[in-house]
């Protein structure tokens, strides 16, 4: 991968007998790395990862006899790893930020799921997700 703003470079490289495609992004260690360096394909990346954690776990996750402390449990533990992994080293825009909270607040809505108000059933708010 050839990294920078020059446009000119577009072939391939050809060291002795073997031949390397330039690629605009890769897979290294387990995180995705491009030209540009745009955390943002990281961050959509590691989105499509945790949900795909999720919906292993989606039958668990939808079980009346798993106890709510033991969902959470998997999500702090199984999830939310998948999710975070190497966000250390993220520089986040707004928009990463948002996506990745929304993805965090479907979870916990499946978790904590809908309450009864007034002899009506609804969903939770983000405020009441953030307290409990």
């Amino acid at each position: 991968m050839h990294s920078g703003k020059d446009k000119t470079l577009h072939q391939d490289l050809a060291i002795g007998n073997y031949t390397f495609k330039r690629v605009d992004n890769f897979k290294y260690l387990g995180k995705m790395v491009n030209k540009m360096n745009n955390r943002s394909v990281e961050v959509n990346a590691r989105l499509i990862m945790a949900n795909r954690a999720y919906y292993g776990l989606q039958n668990h996750m939808k079980s009346r006899i798993i106890s709510r402390n033991i969902k959470k449990l998997l999500y702090k533990t199984l999830i939310r790893w998948v999710l975070t992994y190497g966000a250390e080293t993220w520089v986040q825009s707004k928009q990463d930020e948002h996506h990745l909270s929304i993805s965090e607040r479907k979870i916990l809505q499946r978790i904590y799921g809908p309450v009864i108000d007034g002899g009506r059933w609804r969903i939770r708010t983000n405020q009441e997700l953030y307290q409990l």
